[in-house]
């Protein structure tokens, strides 16, 4: 029951790959540069996953740039040169425009606080609907999950499935 706890914490606040092999050190880069507050975001989470995990699972929380180009994040964790991407779901509205529904834009998606966002992507099937989003529609092997709000909202994480 424990380990089940976990794994429902874990998916709860970030997307990670779902095969994650015990003892495994996961790449995660950020849209951030290294000196902003949302990439400190990233960083606090990778730091929340190894306690938690007992440092059987890490997240090397990189910042913008250090593997790709900041918006190349989502593409390169579908093709698996990155386990994981932290970004705002809007930053792939070229991709396509719904892709701001999943993410921290004025007054919230739907004028819905954080909360009330939560309670629509854990309780009233957004999650549901933001996967089949990155996999039916932009046809990518990623999931996204929220992380920790940022800027009064939540926003996602993405990682390959």
């Amino acid at each position: 029951m424990r380990k089940r706890l976990l794994l429902a914490a874990l998916a709860a606040a970030v997307a990670l790959p779902v095969q994650a092999q015990s003892g495994r050190t996961l790449k995660v880069q950020s849209t951030w540069l290294a000196t902003s507050t949302l990439q400190d975001n990233l960083r606090f989470f990778a730091d929340r996953v190894d306690k938690l995990t007992s440092s059987q699972l890490r997240i090397d929380a990189m910042p913008a740039g250090q593997v790709v180009p900041a918006f190349e994040v989502l593409d390169a964790t579908h093709k698996k040169v990155l386990d994981g991407a932290h970004a705002m779901s809007y930053y792939w509205v070229g991709k396509n425009k719904a892709a701001t529904l999943f993410s921290a834009t004025p007054a919230g998606p739907f004028g819905m606080d954080p909360i009330d966002f939560l309670g629509w992507v854990y309780e009233g099937g957004g999650l549901d609907l933001w996967w089949e989003f990155y996999q039916k529609e932009l046809k990518l092997n990623v999931l996204a999950l929220p992380i920790l709000p940022e800027d009064g909202h939540a926003d996602g994480q993405h990682a390959r499935r």
